[in-house]
């Protein structure tokens, strides 16, 4: 019923979504609160910014600028072929997946969770790739919007172009081949996973530099054009209707992907039917004390419990965009506070009382949350989190350690308390 249900969604939105500008210089943005991010502007361009958005700031421009020398990428530059013989489709392999070192060819492989394959992170295929690709978008739109400078636009346009609109050089708009395991499958749900930052890391970026004019309308028709065919294919293919139902973290990325991207192409029944679904994801992941017990099951307790709140955050802000309200939904004391609060408790090492081989290995990344502490004080109009978010301290961090890099722009430059 679901399926025939966002089936029938996705066709009447591929009729009546067209492209939309802002006339007023203020973007359409997705995730982004576009008032909220232009009073975080104006504060870093009159000196009237914290020290911590203004460092926020200067580590964006270094990543920017990064990202300029980064060159083209395609899915056409992987060295490995996917198993339709066109290399014009994303093909990864499955991170916890290994050779089975009991058979003579290695095959099939074999599950072993948290512990990744250093051959699923090469050049040979494509998820790291996709990575580099999507945060040097966000990085150069972001940067672009904050600083005004029309380079970042046209880097940011050309390599748009070059990964999803060039004939030669384009994405099929599918993840058919993504998080493949040799022996075992090569058509996983699963896959789903690496095409999230098409959401959280894209649709804002494209909305800011719709501002500019390296951007035309034929290039924002051929990506929304893109991103309609990838949508429809997220819902109707058997795939993503699997990984729709997935009941931990790859289930609400997958929601979260269908509702960014929804919403970014005018397509607001889908991404609203989309965030209602996270009521759902409320009663069946959550428990009465705010543990949320799929991803305690995992090796990586910590992350992935970050992991998953924080694709229902991205799915929170847009209901309340929408009028469905997810930030303080509950279910027999089932709810995102107390999922949030849970976590909150623990800020270091020796405290976080669950299995975990991040806490074995000593990158216990209580940083990660930032994000998540800051858009709930946002949404709730409280203060809750800010010893919390104190706590952990604003490390200014170097690009070399670029989830807290992000982690720290969120809370004090794209989602400052003013």
């Amino acid at each position: 019923m679901l399926k025939r249900t966002l089936t029938s969604l996705a066709i009447a939105g591929a009729l009546f979504a067209a492209p939309v500008f802002a006339l007023d210089g203020t973007p359409s943005t997705v995730f982004f609160d576009a008032d909220l991010i232009a009073e975080s502007k104006a504060r870093i361009h009159n000196d009237t910014a914290t020290k911590e958005a203004q460092a926020s700031y200067q580590r964006l421009l270094e990543e920017a600028e990064a990202a300029m020398k980064v060159g083209l990428l395609s899915v056409t530059d992987k060295t490995l072929m996917p198993p339709s013989g066109d290399k014009h489709d994303y093909f990864s392999i499955s991170p916890y997946w290994w050779p089975n070192q009991k058979t003579e060819d290695g095959l099939p492989w074999v599950r072993q969770d948290g512990n990744t394959n250093p051959d699923s992170k090469t050049d040979a295929t494509d998820s790291v790739r996709i990575g580099l690709f999507t945060r040097s978008v966000r990085a150069l739109g972001v940067a672009y919007y904050f600083s005004g400078e029309e380079k970042y636009a046209e880097q940011a346009a050309e390599m748009l172009r070059h990964w999803f609109i060039n004939p030669e050089t384009r994405m099929n708009s599918n993840m058919r081949y993504a998080q493949a395991v040799p022996g075992v499958d090569d058509q996983r749900r699963s896959g789903m996973i690496d095409s999230r930052s098409f959401s959280d890391r894209l649709v804002d970026a494209l909305a800011l530099i719709e501002l500019s004019e390296h951007w035309t309308e034929q290039d924002d028709a051929a990506m929304r054009a893109w991103l309609g065919d990838f949508l429809d294919w997220l819902i109707t293919s058997e795939q993503g209707t699997a990984e729709h139902f997935a009941p931990n973290n790859h289930g609400t990325w997958m929601q979260a992907q269908i509702a960014g991207i929804a919403y970014y192409l005018g397509r607001e029944d889908i991404a609203k039917m989309a965030v209602a679904q996270t009521k759902w994801r409320i009663r069946e992941q959550l428990d009465s004390k705010g543990t949320q017990p799929e991803e305690l099951a995992r090796t990586r307790g910590y992350h992935y419990s970050y992991f998953n709140l924080d694709a229902m955050a991205y799915l929170a802000q847009l209901g309340d965009k929408l009028g469905v309200d997810i930030w303080n939904h509950e279910y027999r004391g089932r709810s995102m506070k107390s999922a949030i609060d849970y976590v909150a408790q623990y800020q270091r090492i020796e405290d976080w009382p669950h299995p975990d081989n991040d806490v074995k290995k000593g990158r216990f990344q209580t940083y990660r949350m930032l994000t998540v502490y800051r858009k709930a004080d946002l949404a709730w109009g409280t203060d809750y989190y800010d010893q919390v978010i104190d706590k952990i301290g604003f490390g200014n961090a170097e690009l070399n350690n670029l989830s807290q890099v992000w982690a720290e722009r969120d809370a004090y430059l794209l989602y400052p308390k003013l």
